[in-house]
């Protein structure tokens, strides 16, 4: 298996061009290769768009609709309905979760789930290592840094500590969002 990209064009007929093999292929044939381990860019000819998740979430639907119990109605509806703030949210979430995902598949079953702290760690290390680092070349601008953390304590507990102030810092922000909101609405 290749870590190469393969690049699959749609065009407006509803057909789909692998490049790799110079030939279209069907929504049959792009479940296939992703599941043989590949990852698949799929683009539009027209507008040069990416519309690789639409094409997968089509794949879901229409050819193994029994993965869909994945996202409980409630959560549908869930999605359906938040704002931007949230949707971003969602997507941090999502991503984040991919980490874990990833981790238990490099280590497969051998993974030592008695001990979940190491995929807790390296999740949390997924999680500090870009948004971290996204968050000090950008700050929002109405919102305070944290203060320098005291002395480094254990692996575990620094752990619990930084999701604690992460956990602090989402909960203020959102007070202030929502306050910016009842501010609006009383205007």
């Amino acid at each position: 298996m290749s870590n190469d990209v393969l690049q699959i064009k749609r065009y407006p007929n509803r057909r789909f061009y692998a490049r790799h093999l110079s030939k279209y292929v069907s929504l049959q044939e792009i479940e296939a290769m992703i599941q043989a381990g590949h990852t698949v860019e799929i683009r539009d000819s027209q507008s040069d768009e990416n519309i690789t998740r639409l094409v997968l979430t089509q794949i879901i639907v229409d050819r193994q609709p029994e993965k869909m119990s994945l996202f409980p109605a409630e959560m549908l509806h869930f999605i359906v309905r938040s704002n931007d703030v949230m949707t971003e949210f969602l997507r941090d979430y999502f991503r984040h979760s991919l980490t874990y995902l990833e981790y238990m598949h490099r280590h497969s079953a051998a993974a030592k789930l008695a001990a979940p702290m190491h995929w807790v760690k390296a999740w949390l290390d997924g999680i500090g290592a870009k948004p971290a680092a996204a968050a000090e070349a950008a700050p929002a601008p109405d919102m305070a840094p944290l203060p320098n953390p005291a002395p480094a304590p254990p692996e575990g507990e620094l752990a619990q500590k930084e999701l604690a102030q992460k956990i602090e810092r989402l909960e203020a922000r959102l007070r202030e969002l929502e306050a910016k909101g009842d501010r609006t609405s009383e205007a």
